[in-house]
C-alpha cells in the first residue's frame, strides 16, 4: 500500500503488485518452515519455560532427525524460513520488487528501505538463529566438520552474491532513489553475509547503523528532488551543494557511513563483517566478494556525489512566464528546516553510532550475544591489517570515481557515461540490470501466463463442456421423464379412471333407493336360481 501509494501513477501500481506477488513467493517457503517445525515442537513459541522451539529440548529433536539426503530437519527448517528473509529482503533471486518500491513518496522509501520491512528478513534469522545454527551445535562432530552447518553456509553465499550483484546494478543507474535502492540490496546482503560467518551480533549491528545512515540518504535524497523541483535523474542535476549547503553536508556524512570510510557508522560495522567472513573456513570467496562489494560502494556513491553536487547544474526545469514567451532557468533551492532538522539528527547518528560496536569495545555485538562488555585491546589490534584493508579498497573506490566523473565536467544530461564510452557491452548489462526482470519475463512469468490461458481453456472448453453435456443429459432425461408421464404414466391413469367411472356409474344407478327396482333384480335373480336348479335336476 506504502509502495503503491501515487495511485495515479502507473508505475507505483505496477510495484506494489510486484512486491506482493514476489516476496509471496518467500513467504510460501516461510509457511512452509513454520508449519513443519510447529509439526516437529507442537509450539512456535521461541520461550517457553523449556518448552518453546528455540530451547534446548526442541533443538536436540531437530538436530536427531534427517530428511532427504541426510538433511538435518534443523538445516531444513532453516532453508525454509530463509526464504521468507530472502523475500522480504530482497535477496537473490527474489530481489527484483524491491528497486522498484522507491516509485512510493520518499519517506516512504526511507521507511522501507532503511527500518522496516527489508530490516524484518535480517531480524527474523536472527531470532531464529538457534535453529540455523543447531545443526553444528547439536550434532555430532563429524556431521559438523563435513557439513559445517549447510544453512549458515547457504545464507553466507547468498548476502555476499547478493551484495557484489547490487553493487554492479547501482554502478550504472542514474535515478538518485533507484541507487539507494540497489544500495539497500547489496548492504542487507553484507547482513546476511555476517549471519552466516559470524552470527547475530555481527549481523544487527551492521542492520542498526545501516538503519540511520540510509534513512539519512534517502530522505536527503528527497531533500534533493524537492528542491530540484521533482527532477530524480542525476545527469540533470550537478552544482546541487552550492543551492543546498545543509542537504549536501549531511548527505556527505551519509555517504561516507555508507562507504565504510573510516570513524563513521558504517566502517565499523562492515570491518566487523569482513572480519569473521575472513574468519569463514569453507571458502574464502565470500570475504572477497564482500571486499569487491565495499569497493563498489565507495565508487557509485563518489559517481553519485559528483553527478549531484559537483559542476553546474544541468536542469531542465524552465518555467513560462505570463509576460514572456521565452523559458526561464530555475536553480534548485534549499529546504525548510522541517525536512533539514532531521537530516541533521540522523547525521550525527551516522557518525557516532559506530562507536557503540568498535573491535575495542564491542557492546553491541557481547550484549546481543549475552556477554559482559568489556575492552579488548587484543581484538583492536588484532582487526588492525583488516580495517588498514578495508580503507584501502575505500580510499581506491574514491580515487576511481574521481577519476571517472570528478575530473570530467558533465556540461550536458544526454552525454554518455565515462563508463558507457569505455565499455558499451559491459554498460549494457548493468544498465539492463543483468537482465534479470526480462529473464523472468520470458520464463517464469510467461509461463505463468500460458499456464493461466490452459487453466481458462480447461475451465470454459473441458469443465464447462463436461458440464452442459451433463446438463443435456440431465435435460434429455427431464424430457423423457415428462413424456413417460404425460403419455403413458398419465394417458393410462385417465383411460383407468374413465372405465372405472363408467363402471361405477353402472353400477350406482342399480342403487338409487328405488324398491321397486330392487324387487325387480330380486325376482329375475330367482328365476334364474329356480331354472339353474331345475336344469341342473333335471340332467
Amino acid at each position: 500500500l506504502l509502495i503503491g501509494f501515487w495511485f495515479h501513477k502507473p508505475s507505483a501500481a505496477a510495484a506494489a503488485k510486484k512486491a506482493f506477488m514476489t516476496t509471496r513467493i518467500g513467504d510460501l517457503g516461510f509457511l512452509i518452515g513454520m508449519v513443519w517445525l510447529y509439526a516437529e515442537t507442537g509450539t512456535l513459541l521461541f520461550y517457553d519455560d523449556g518448552n518453546g522451539c528455540l530451547e534446548q529440548s526442541a533443538l536436540t529433536k531437530l538436530v536427531t532427525g534427517t530428511v532427504g539426503a541426510g538433511m538435518l530437519l534443523s538445516t531444513a527448517i532453516s532453508l525454509l524460513i530463509f526464504c521468507g528473509a530472502i523475500g522480504k529482503s530482497g535477496q537473490l533471486p527474489l530481489h527484483v520488487w524491491l528497486p522498484d518500491a522507491m516509485e512510493g513518496p520518499t519517506p516512504v522509501s526511507a521507511l522501507i528501505h532503511a527500518a522496516t520491512m527489508v530490516a524484518a528478513g535480517v531480524f527474523l534469522m536472527a531470532r531464529v538463529f538457534p535453529i540455523v545454527d543447531a545443526s553444528v551445535a547439536g550434532h555430532s562432530e563429524e556431521a559438523a566438520a563435513h557439513g559445517l552447518n549447510a544453512a549458515r553456509v547457504v545464507i553466507t553465499w547468498v548476502g555476499a552474491l547478493t551484495a557484489v550483484f547490487a553493487a554492479l546494478i547501482a554502478v550504472s543507474q542514474t535515478d538518485i532513489k533507484r541507487i539507494l535502492a540497489y544500495s539497500t540490496v547489496s548492504q542487507l546482503g553484507y547482513m546476511f553475509l555476517g549471519l552466516g560467518t559470524g552470527g547475530v551480533g555481527v549481523a544487527m549491528f551492521h542492520l542498526l547503523t545501516h538503519a540511520f545512515f540510509k534513512a539519512l540518504l534517502f530522505l536527503g535524497a528527497g531533500s534533493v528532488i524537492h528542491g530540484c523541483h521533482d527532477e530524480q535523474d542525476i545527469r540533470r542535476m550537478g552544482g546541487v551543494s552550492k543551492h543546498m549547503p545543509v542537504t549536501f553536508a549531511t548527505y556527505f556524512i551519509g555517504t561516507l557511513a555508507l562507504i565504510g570510510f573510516p570513524l563513521f557508522a558504517g566502517f565499523w560495522s562492515k570491518d566487523e563483517i569482513l572480519h569473521t567472513a575472513w574468519l569463514f573456513t569453507p571458502s574464502k570467496w565470500p570475504f572477497l566478494l564482500g571486499v569487491f562489494g565495499a569497493f563498489l560502494t565507495a565508487f557509485y556513491m563518489t559517481r553519485q556525489m559528483f553527478y549531484v553536487f559537483s559542476g553546474d547544474y544541468r536542469g531542465a526545469v524552465h518555467l513560462k512566464s505570463e509576460s514572456d514567451s521565452e523559458a526561464q532557468h530555475k536553480d534548485p533551492h534549499e529546504n525548510p528546516s522541517v525536512m533539514t532538522r532531521p537530516l541533521i539528527v540522523l547525521a550525527g547518528f551516522a557518525v557516532v553510532l559506530g562507536f557503540f560496536g568498535t573491535p575495542l569495545y564491542p557492546w553491541l555485538q557481547d550484549y546481543v550475544g549475552g556477554v559482559t562488555p568489556h575492552l579488548s585491546l587484543h581484538n583492536f589490534v588484532h582487526a588492525l591489517p583488516l580495517m588498514a584493508l578495508s580503507t584501502m579498497v575505500v580510499l581506491t573506490g574514491i580515487v576511481f570515481g574521481w577519476w571517472y566523473y570528478g575530473l570530467v565536467a558533465h556540461q550536458r544530461e544526454d552525454e554518455p557515461d565515462p563508463l558507457e564510452r569505455k565499455n558499451a557491452e559491459i554498460w549494457g548489462w548493468l544498465r539492463g540490470r543483468f537482465f534479470v526482470d526480462e529473464l523472468y519475463e520470458i520464463s517464469f512469468i510467461r509461463w505463468a501466463g500460458q499456464f493461466a490461458a490452459f487453466a481458462d481453456w480447461l475451465d470454459r472448453k473441458v469443465l464447462d463442456g463436461a458440464v452442459c453435456f451433463t446438463g443435456l443429459i440431465a435435460t434429455g432425461f427431464a424430457w423423457l421423464a415428462r413424456f413417460a408421464d404425460e403419455f403413458v404414466v398419465n394417458l393410462g391413469f385417465d383411460v383407468g379412471c374413465k372405465g372405472l367411472r363408467r363402471g361405477g356409474g353402472r353400477l350406482g344407478a342399480l342403487q338409487n333407493g328405488q324398491v321397486q327396482g330392487y324387487l325387480r333384480v330380486f325376482g329375475v335373480a330367482l328365476i334364474l336360481v329356480v331354472l339353474v336348479l331345475a336344469w341342473g335336476g333335471g340332467r
